[in-house]
């Protein structure tokens, strides 16, 4: 067989080849060292206080011996058993799961449709728009349920000042929070008015990605606006749809402040979530076994959640 000849020297020169094979590749440790400082953040930011929670959920600790640092006396699984055969925490636990589904579906649903509607109006109008939201996004939060509060107060609310005028005269003093069904109302539209900043400006930058081209020829091919979202805009925001959504997962099933400071810092049991439940148990009733134990288990679910969430990083990152 005629050997190949390469006065140039193109060919790349054959791999040397050991008695194992071909010689691995170097490893290369740099990366492993960048990343050690972030690694130590994390274990003295989270890590160490997580250890905390774990190691007192499963102890009973009086306020004497958490003020004086002396540990607590050791219950075993006692908290657990005490938490998952209270009625109180299951009720927290059904609203809690359902308040979030509630305010993940209404924040994804009104986030798409002015996302949506911010690519159909000229620049001149979605520049405004978008420093508007902005500027929402950037209300504390505090500030944010302060101004709630003021706007559903029973004497001076701008809400029923408006129905008032209007002819409703059953509410010039109502109070929007006796009932609680209306009072979660309050508390879900605070939620999702601070929510929707970060979700339309998110889902309309994805869908500023998709060819217009792409929606013209369907459009020129007869389909209807809902055909041209399903079968063009859907199919290219989808990644971003998913991540948003289980961060609105996330974020919701960790309701506490609006709740919270809304009801004065003295929530009904009707308006407690697992968040503040936990909260209640630890330093109201000055159970903080109890509470870190309500604390794990709350963990628990979150990370059920946060599975999915990377699970789908990963499925975007595969697929690119």
């Amino acid at each position: 067989m005629a050997a190949v000849i390469d006065p140039v020297g193109t060919l790349d020169p054959p791999p040397t080849r050991g008695r194992r094979g071909v010689r691995r590749r170097r490893f290369e440790s740099t990366p492993y060292l960048l990343v050690i400082p972030t690694i130590l953040v994390i274990v003295l930011t989270l890590g160490i206080p997580l250890y905390k929670i774990v190691m007192l959920a499963f102890q009973h600790q009086s306020k004497r011996q958490l003020y004086t640092n002396k540990p607590g006396d050791w219950v075993g699984f006692q908290n657990f058993s005490d938490v998952l055969s209270d009625k109180d925490f299951w009720s927290s636990v059904e609203r809690t799961f359902l308040i979030t589904v509630l305010l993940v579906v209404f924040s994804m649903l009104l986030a798409l449709g002015l996302a949506l509607l911010l690519n159909q109006v000229s620049k001149w109008v979605r520049t405004p728009l978008m420093v508007l939201l902005l500027f929402v996004w950037a209300i504390p939060q505090i500030v944010a349920v302060e101004l709630f509060a003021w706007f559903t107060d029973p004497s001076f609310g701008v809400l029923n000042y408006v129905l008032t005028q209007l002819g409703f005269d059953g509410f010039k003093t109502h109070d929007w929070f006796v009932n609680p069904v209306q009072g979660w109302i309050v508390i879900m539209a605070l939620v999702i008015w601070q929510a929707l900043p970060f979700l339309t400006v998110t889902l309309a930058a994805g869908m500023s990605m998709v060819p217009k081209e792409l929606g013209e020829a369907a459009r020129m091919d007869g389909a209807n606006p809902f055909q041209v979202f399903r079968t063009v805009t859907y199919p290219t925001i989808k990644p971003l749809l998913v991540i948003a959504t289980s961060l609105s997962v996330i974020w919701d099933f960790q309701l506490f402040g609006q709740a919270y400071v809304i009801r004065q810092n003295k929530p009904e049991p009707s308006y407690q979530v697992l968040g503040i439940f936990s909260y209640t148990e630890a330093f109201g009733h000055s159970d903080y076994g109890l509470g870190a134990a309500i604390s794990i288990l709350t963990i628990l679910a979150m990370l059920g959640m946060m599975v999915f969430y990377v699970r789908q990083m990963l499925r975007i990152g595969d697929g690119d």
